[in-house]
Parts: structure tokens; C-alpha cells; sequence
């Protein structure tokens, strides 16, 4: 599908990719392309399901969860592990989940308050299903959003 984009296309997508409130004029200002043009592009971009939503990006530290984690989690054998993923997906403070290749199933991020939250999460909820063979925490002395 991203054979029938074009550099205008990704230079749209850049801009929205910055700042997804930015209005079709600031786009077309920033991009040299005209506004028209912006306007038909996003257009044909959400109908193509590329653009699926426009969305925000927090300030965790001031949002009172400035700590991140990944989790790696291996599963037993036998168990789905994309009913896991999407178990997964579905608690507090999770913010991306993927299943991955090598010796673990499943990689998640979380941006937690505490360790306490952090160990709740993965000590008394995570390692006591029958389902979690073993998971491997790493906390993230720094992290920098890429938009």
C-alpha cells in the first residue's frame, strides 16, 4: 500500500506525526504543498486506513508516572499467546504490548508512580498465572518519545 504514497504523503504524515493538531494551513505552510492539496491527502490517508486516529502524547513526569519499564514475559507451552497479548493490553498503566521472536513471547511497556506499582503489576499479578513461565524486567533510566 505505501507503493501509491508519495513525498507529499510523507511529508504530511511527518508534520501530523509532530503535532496532529495542527491545522490543514499550518501543513500546507510548513510543507510548501498547497492547502487543497493537504486537505485531499489527509483525506485519502484516513480512507486508505492509514491515518487511523489522531491521538496525544503525555508528559509522564507530570503526569505523576514518570518511571518506565519493559517487561519481557515468557509463557507456558500450550498457552495462546495472543489472548495473553490482549489480556495483557488490557491492564493499568500498559502502554504498548508485541509479541516478539527469541526467548521470550511477549515485550511490554508500562510507565508506572513506583517500584510498589511496577511489582504489583508483575510480581503479584503476572507471575501468579498459570499461564507466565517466567518474565524479565528492565527499568529505563531515560526515555525519549520519537513522534
Amino acid at each position: 500500500m505505501s507503493e501509491s504514497l508519495d513525498e507529499k504523503d510523507f511529508a504530511i504524515i511527518d508534520e501530523l506525526k509532530k503535532n496532529a493538531r495542527l491545522s490543514e494551513k499550518k501543513i500546507a505552510k510548513r510543507t510548501g504543498i498547497p492547502m487543497t492539496t493537504v486537505h485531499n491527502r489527509i483525506k485519502k490517508l484516513m480512507e486508505l486506513g492509514i491515518i487511523e486516529a489522531y491521538t496525544i502524547r503525555l508528559n509522564h513526569k507530570k503526569l505523576g508516572t514518570p518511571l518506565t519499564a519493559y517487561v519481557l514475559l515468557k509463557t507456558l507451552p500450550g498457552v495462546d499467546q495472543k489472548e495473553m497479548l490482549i489480556q495483557i493490553s488490557k491492564m493499568p498503566s500498559i502502554y504498548e504490548v508485541a509479541m516478539v521472536t527469541g526467548e521470550f513471547d511477549i515485550l511490554f511497556k508500562v510507565k508506572i508512580k513506583t517500584m510498589e506499582e511496577l511489582n504489583k503489576i508483575v510480581v503479584q499479578t503476572l507471575r501468579k498465572q498459570k499461564t507466565v513461565g517466567e518474565t524479565r524486567t528492565m527499568i529505563s533510566y531515560e526515555t525519549i518519545e520519537v513522534p
